[in-house]
């Protein structure tokens, strides 16, 4: 054997390594990861917590159908009634608070409801009718007004905080 002659000697071939697998991932990936799951939590828990909002909010376009379909202003306007305290004796509940929702009446049920909105449109505008057509006879309240009171009330439900449950002490 010639040590010049290269040819003869026993080498291999130039090999590859191996294709990279695709785990573990990065820790751009973990991270990526982890904010996602993190999002899709919070969005969940908000979703949850805003449970209450959608159910009243359903409830009050229940009611605006009702309307629209013919059915009695009185009685529809007593079932909003119904929804809006339902809707703040459970946020308050939630929000731990110690407003006596259900021993609200008149101007200081009207008051309240402002005073969660920051607008006066319950105690100085349309939503006066809140007051009285609950309980009025059936064929005295004309239905755009009904209509005008449930579309007061759905915005006020939609600019209602999410409330997180109260810690309990």
């Amino acid at each position: 054997m010639n040590p010049t002659d290269y040819s003869q000697l026993p080498l291999r071939d130039i090999h590859l390594p191996g294709a990279v697998g695709w785990w573990p991932p990065a820790f751009g990936w973990w991270l990526l990861m982890a904010l996602v799951v993190a999002a899709l939590a919070w969005y969940t828990w908000q979703f949850y917590l805003a449970r209450h909002r959608r159910a009243a909010l359903r409830g009050l376009k229940r009611v605006r159908v009702a309307l629209e379909t013919g059915a009695e202003p009185v009685v529809c306007l007593q079932m909003a009634s119904t929804i809006l305290r339902r809707f703040a004796m459970t946020s308050a509940m939630r929000a731990g608070t110690d407003a006596n929702v259900p021993g609200l009446i008149g101007e200081r049920w009207l008051n309240y409801l402002d005073g969660l909105w920051g607008r006066h449109e319950f105690s100085a505008g349309v939503g006066r009718k809140l007051l009285a057509a609950p309980y009025a006879r059936p064929n005295t309240i004309d239905r755009s007004a009904a209509l005008e009171l449930t579309a007061l009330c759905a915005a006020w439900l939609t600019a209602q905080p999410v409330a997180p449950r109260a810690g309990k002490a």
